[in-house]
Parts: C-alpha cells; sequence; structure tokens
C-alpha cells in the first residue's frame, strides 16, 4: 500500500490523543522557554495591610491544544495542516531561539488558525479563537501572531502532499501495517472459503458418480430379471408345445400313419359313406366288421360313428 493511499484513511480517522502528542512534541520542539521569575504584586487591604499575589498560572500547552480542539470543533485535516506549518516554521527559526512562557501557545494558535482559514470557508473569527483561549490571550496578541505567522512563511501558505506525508509518516506507518495485515486476513479468509467450496464440489461429484453406478447397477439387475424372465417364459412355451404334441401324438389312430383332426362339429354319416338301410336302426357295413374290434371302438369313442 502507497503512502498516498495511507493518507487517505488517517484524513478520515477521528482526532486521536495520538495526534494531540504529536502536536504537543513539535510545538515544544520550536522553541525554548526561559521560564521567569515569580513576581508578586501587592494589593492593599482594607485593613491597610499589603498582601503579595503570585502571578496568574498559564495553562499546560497539551490542555490548551485540548480545548482549543474541543471549542473550535476542528477535524483531522485541519490538524494535518497546522502540524506541516509547525515544521516549516522549525526549520526557519534558530534553534538557540527563545521564547517567553507563552510562546509556543501562540505559535500553536496562530498555526491553527491559518489552517482553518485555508482550507475552511467558513471558519472562526480572531474574537472567537480568543474565548476559546479562556482569557490566556488578548484580541490583539491573537491578530499579532497570525501576522508573525504569515510573515515568517513569506505568505506561502500552500500545503504539498510530500510535506504531509513526511510530517505524519510515524501515522501512515502504523496504518499500512495494520492494511497489510487486513489483506492477509482476508487473503487467508477466501483462500480457505475456495478450498471448502473445492472439496463441496467435489463431494457432490463423487455422490453423482455413485448414483450413476447405482442406477447402471440397477439397470442391469433389471435386465437380467427379464431375461430369466424370457427364457421362462420360452421354456413353458416349449413345454406347452411339446405337450401338445404329446396330445395329438396319442389321438393317432393305431396302425395310421398320419393322425387324423377331430371335427369342430357334429357330421352326418354321409361323411362316412356308408350304406343306409331303413330297415334296422343301426347296421354296420361288412368291411368295417372284419376290421379289428379296437379301430371300431375308438371311431366309435371318437364320435365318428354316429347312429342315424
Amino acid at each position: 500500500m502507497s503512502d498516498k493511499e495511507a493518507l487517505r484513511v488517517f484524513a478520515r480517522q477521528p482526532v486521536s490523543q495520538d495526534m494531540i502528542d504529536i502536536l504537543v512534541t513539535t510545538t515544544k520542539s520550536i522553541i525554548q522557554v526561559r521560564n521567569p521569575k515569580p513576581q508578586y504584586s501587592l494589593i492593599p487591604s482594607v485593613k491597610s495591610v499589603n498582601m503579595l499575589v503570585g502571578p496568574k498560572s498559564s495553562i499546560s500547552l497539551v490542555n490548551f491544544i485540548k480545548n482549543l480542539i474541543k471549542y473550535s470543533n476542528v477535524q483531522t485535516p485541519t490538524l494535518m495542516a497546522t502540524l506541516v506549518y509547525l515544521n516549516k516554521l522549525r526549520n526557519i527559526l534558530p534553534a538557540n531561539a527563545i521564547g517567553m512562557e507563552t510562546t509556543r501557545h501562540r505559535i500553536f494558535l496562530a498555526a491553527l488558525i491559518v489552517s482553518a482559514k485555508s482550507l475552511n470557508d467558513q471558519s472562526p473569527l480572531n474574537k472567537h479563537w480568543t474565548k476559546y483561549t479562556d482569557g490566556l490571550l488578548t484580541n490583539e496578541e491573537v491578530n499579532m501572531a497570525e501576522r508573525e505567522l504569515i510573515g515568517m512563511l513569506k505568505w506561502d501558505i500552500s500545503i504539498k502532499e510530500d510535506e504531509l506525508i513526511i510530517a505524519l509518516q510515524p501515522f501512515l506507518t502504523n496504518i499500512k501495517d495494520q492494511l497489510v495485515q487486513r489483506m492477509e486476513e482476508e487473503n487467508n479468509q477466501k483462500l480457505n472459503y475456495y478450498r471448502l467450496s473445492n472439496s463441496f464440489s467435489n463431494r457432490s461429484i463423487s455422490s453423482r458418480s455413485s448414483s450413476r453406478s447405482s442406477l447402471s447397477s440397477y439397470n442391469s439387475s433389471l435386465s437380467l430379471k427379464n431375461s430369466h424372465s424370457n427364457y421362462s417364459l420360452q421354456s413353458s412355451n416349449s413345454s406347452n408345445s411339446s405337450y401338445s404334441l404329446n396330445n395329438i401324438n396319442e389321438d393317432i389312430i393305431e396302425g395310421g400313419s398320419k393322425p387324423r383332426r377331430i371335427p369342430l362339429s357334429n357330421k352326418s354319416t354321409n361323411l362316412l359313406n356308408l350304406p343306409y338301410s331303413s330297415t334296422t336302426s343301426t347296421q354296420l357295413p361288412l368291411d368295417i366288421e372284419k376290421q379289428d374290434k379296437n379301430l371300431f371302438l375308438n371311431l366309435a369313442n371318437s364320435g365318428r360313428i354316429i347312429s342315424s
């Protein structure tokens, strides 16, 4: 991940304590402050007794910056530009420069006012910033601090992206490390998802193949059953045909070479070409009497001899 992408991520983050700490550290590194000797003033009392009163203690730089951020409701981009102005001023002032006790407060307030006015269309006026100092600075002192800062910068209040990257490098490094770690976690999650999806697809393919094999085995068993049934039908048909042939063979007349067909209906005696005599009720011809008695009985039983 590049520094530009990390810078965009940092600009969307809320103001944190780490940002306040780096602003305090940078402001303190700009100029040295000599602690003045305490001066006491005399205040007359009612009983004409003079009282010594010590100087008013100024607010710490950390609390001063926190109050300004709270009252003005500035966001991270404004503080980023403020840090760039502080770095520029540190490079301009000599290393042996010494200021008064509130010099650091004035420097930070001036850098914050210039950042807010250059980045925002609507920013607090100097009289409002004076109220935000909680009485530490007057309106004239606030105006003077702004003019002095702009004069030291030679009215060049433009901010480049490279200057932001250099000033915010500690924050950008942490952001890049966090984003790289997050990307690795996402890649691991995607890899695990792909592995699970591949295993599921392999299982589905194996189940389909097993189902196909079971269907093929079932079809083969059905074909075997059908072949067995066809074979049984053929055997039964052959047995029936043999049985019918046997019955036909039993009907073959003894002494004859061909089987005689049984008539479908009763035939008249004319079919046998037998002579008819009206005097006797039943009279057999002489040639039939000469035949064997068994053949005659067969003819009578088969219904081929009908009495008239």
